[in-house]
């Protein structure tokens, strides 16, 4: 129950910019503290993802495919990419628009590709669902991220989000629990 209201505690907060009206109205309202409550709303969703992940059955909900694994390395991978586009402001970023969205739908579907218990249905069925619904929202509001283009912001996202994947493929083992690979797996491959 506590993984299935923090994944709604996220989706709601972080729908928020899909609404650009919604989102001026509470910078009104709130003023300066906006970004800060926001921050803190998105601390603490996910600390309770994490808690409410832990807490979890694995209830087995279905089989995944067995190259469910493979998919979700190639999806995920995919998803780091965009992660890099959303994070610096070059033309890919004016292009995709809202390249986040586009990783979490990705990074999700791969993940529910990969596993098929109960825990995994929830958080990852969950932000696949806020990812299409934000990517809808923002496709049908017209919205646009700042238009200030940074020359070899492109070539500089690409590189932070391989960087960013192999940090979390080596990592995943540590934050999630689960172990994929390993530099040290690779390590046949030089012998």
């Amino acid at each position: 129950m506590l993984l299935f209201l923090a994944v709604v505690l996220f989706a709601v907060l972080h729908l928020v910019p899909a609404f650009p009206s919604l989102k001026a109205r509470l910078k009104d309202r709130f003023g300066k503290a906006y970004g800060m409550l926001f921050a803190a709303g998105s601390i603490l969703s996910l600390v309770l993802i994490v808690l409410g992940w832990q807490m979890a059955d694995r209830i087995a909900v279905y089989d995944p495919p067995a190259w469910g694994f493979s998919a979700n390395l190639a999806l995920s991978f995919v998803a780091f990419l965009l992660l890099g586009v959303f994070l610096f402001r070059g033309k890919a970023r004016q292009l995709l628009r809202l390249p986040l969205a586009m990783a979490v739908v990705l990074w999700a579907t791969g993940h529910l590709l990969a596993n098929g218990d109960q825990a995994s249905v929830i958080l990852f069925g969950g932000l696949l669902a806020y990812g299409a619904t934000h990517l809808a929202a923002g496709f049908a509001q017209g919205f646009r991220p700042s238009p200030e283009v940074r020359q070899g912001h492109d070539v500089i996202a690409l590189f932070v989000g391989v960087a960013l994947y192999g940090v979390m493929i080596q990592m995943h083992q540590h934050v999630i629990g689960v172990a994929l690979f390993s530099i040290q797996d690779m390590a046949i491959f030089a012998k």
